[in-house]
């Protein structure tokens, strides 16, 4: 597999999606999220509309077909990468499943104070919630009502433009904005809840280049956003290979994807909330 940061994209497209060019690695990040910020306000105060508009469908149609085309996209059913994610100068290792069908489960572990620690997070479909592995096995626990959604729709690497995914959103088109100092499309894709994820579509290659949502940082609300700044081919399908994390437009860390496996063989059991295992202390009664 060819690893793309610049040059010419030739295959899947034509024309305007031939060039490429340098991918927004550490550029400036000024200006977005007022516009994001702006977007969601303006439609918050709208109805959730039925059916995507038609600038949103024409642009998605144009980053499928620019990202290896709508089969492949339909054909890549999971995929499973392992890298790194710097955060805040911690680096931790992952293996993360996304499956098509809005399933994730994401693996960190990582050493501090010469423990080992090791966390799962995971999305069924329905519910979200994380464990604690080691250094002691903990109880599994339902992630808040901001931090499943954000787990759930912020993918990083199958965007939720293909079916089964496509069928949670309406796509309303935002307008434009910049993007590592290039022009982009921006569209709001709203669940049935009406909760709002935003995607810059770059105006000359239909690459999302960045994408988000609110989420939680330090106990606190904000916009979590990822910018990608190379890309790869993975099972015919262009995605992400390096993304920027984003709070609020600001960086504050990295994700390195090592590998990416599609279409893995799976234990579809791994996506679901576990049982609490762990032994309870027996309670002495009270005597009379």
């Amino acid at each position: 597999m060819k690893m793309i940061n610049c040059g010419r994209i030739t295959k899947g497209f034509t024309g305007r999606i031939a060039f490429l060019g340098a991918l927004f690695l550490y550029f400036s990040f000024a200006g977005v999220a007022s516009a994001q910020t702006e977007a969601a306000n303006s439609s918050s105060k709208t109805k959730r509309p039925e059916y995507d508009d038609p600038t949103s469908r024409k642009l998605i149609k144009n980053y499928l077909a620019a990202t290896g085309g709508k089969q492949a996209h339909i054909d890549l059913q999971a995929v499973l990468a392992t890298g790194t994610i710097t955060e805040a100068g911690k680096i931790k290792t992952f293996r993360l499943i996304e499956r098509q069908d809005g399933r994730r489960h994401l693996t960190y572990t990582w050493r501090h104070l010469g423990r080992d620690y090791e966390d799962v997070i995971a999305y069924d479909g329905v519910i979200a919630w994380k464990r604690r592995l080691s250094p002691q096995r903990g109880q599994p626990q339902k992630l808040s009502k901001i931090e499943a959604w954000h787990f759930a729709n912020q993918r990083w690497l199958i965007q939720p433009f293909v079916v089964p995914l496509k069928a949670k959103y309406v796509f309303v088109y935002q307008g434009s904005d910049k993007v590592g100092g290039r022009d982009a499309h921006l569209i709001a894709g709203l669940t049935q809840d009406d909760e709002r994820s935003f995607f810059y579509i770059d105006k000359e290659t239909f690459l999302v280049t960045r994408w988000g949502g609110y989420g939680f940082i330090g106990g606190i609300k904000e916009y979590l956003d990822y910018q990608a700044t190379r890309f790869d081919y993975v099972g015919g399908v262009l995605l992400a290979k390096e993304l920027v994390l984003l709070a609020e437009n600001q960086a504050f860390g990295k994700i390195v994807i090592d590998s990416i496996e599609a279409n893995p063989t799976l234990d579809l059991n791994m996506f679901y909330l576990p049982p609490n295992d762990l032994p309870t202390l027996r309670q002495r009664p009270v005597q009379p």
